[in-house]
């Protein structure tokens, strides 16, 4: 069974533009798209005493509303790609993370906007796209606005265009780093553009092992063209951001060397899925 992309929407311009960059991967690995929209019901304590509650006569609206805007939203899917395999748009129970983090297990690519401003309030699209990155089973990609100027991007456009640049991915000798770098290699073969692999350091960080870590990444890819960057600066984050701006994609792991067990997300790829521009891969070690 061939593993879908998977991508959560819920109307808002994040994850239309979400959508549109999963159903360029679906294409590209030849693969299915699955866009899943999870609705989370309110919950009405105390319901007028006999005849219908009127909250749940406004959720059957709601669902109704959701399954036309899906439905939509799939309809320009298709006709926008009509090479993609198989496009399935539905709506599923629960919480939104809790939903793709499940989807995750068997998905190729999750894929979620950075954050789901506009749409139905009821999504509480808020914090989804961190919860997924720390914790989904898979790599997941976050869609943030293309930053074209000296700012973070936060109010720049959507649709970061996968043909603009090369694949970058943060290197730095950690198990998370090399899963990174493993996903980074093959989306830079699917994009047929070349993979650069970044060290950022701070200043004065003289450190053997991560020389032989950079080294050790190169030797690992063939067939790719590969450019190797080590960056030396106050803050890695910084770092890590300013080089997001030129990339088409940008991979990190979960968490570098040295962070804590039991962190959801290290300091670099939250700062990433935070403040980065355009497409954010964030990759954990026992992905698949």
């Amino acid at each position: 069974m061939i593993a879908p992309v998977v991508v959560g929407v819920d109307g808002s311009p994040s994850s239309l533009a979400a959508a549109r960059y999963a159903a360029r991967l679906a294409v590209r690995r030849q693969t299915t798209l699955d866009c899943v929209l999870a609705y989370q019901p309110a919950v009405y304590a105390y319901p007028p005493m006999g005849g219908m509650d009127p909250g749940l006569l406004a959720d059957d609206q709601v669902r109704e509303d959701l399954d036309r805007m899906i439905a939509h939203i799939g309809d320009g899917l298709r006709d926008a790609h009509p090479e993609l395999t198989d496009v399935t748009a539905r709506q599923v129970p629960g919480g939104p993370a809790a939903a793709l983090i499940e989807l995750s297990r068997t998905a190729a690519v999750t894929v979620v906007g950075s954050r789901g401003v506009g749409g139905f309030e009821q999504l509480l699209l808020g914090s989804v796209s961190s919860q997924v990155a720390a914790h989904a089973q898979g790599p997941v990609v976050v869609v943030r606005p293309v930053s074209t100027g000296g700012g973070t991007g936060d109010g720049e456009g959507f649709d970061p265009d996968p043909d603009a640049g090369p694949v970058l991915v943060g290197i730095d000798g950690s198990a998370e780093s090399q899963a990174a770098l493993r996903f980074a290699a093959e989306e830079a073969q699917l994009r047929r553009t070349s993979l650069v692999l970044v060290q950022a350091r701070a200043e004065g960080d003289e450190d053997a092992a991560l020389d032989e870590a950079l080294d050790s990444a190169a030797a690992e890819v063939a067939g790719i063209p590969v450019d190797k960057r080590i960056v030396t600066s106050k803050s890695v984050e910084d770092t890590m951001i300013e080089a997001s701006r030129e990339a088409g994609l940008t991979v990190v792991g979960c968490r570098g060397r040295g962070g804590f067990t039991g962190a959801l997300l290290g300091s670099v790829s939250r700062a990433l899925t935070q403040h980065g521009s355009g497409a954010i891969g964030v990759v954990h070690k026992h992905d698949r």
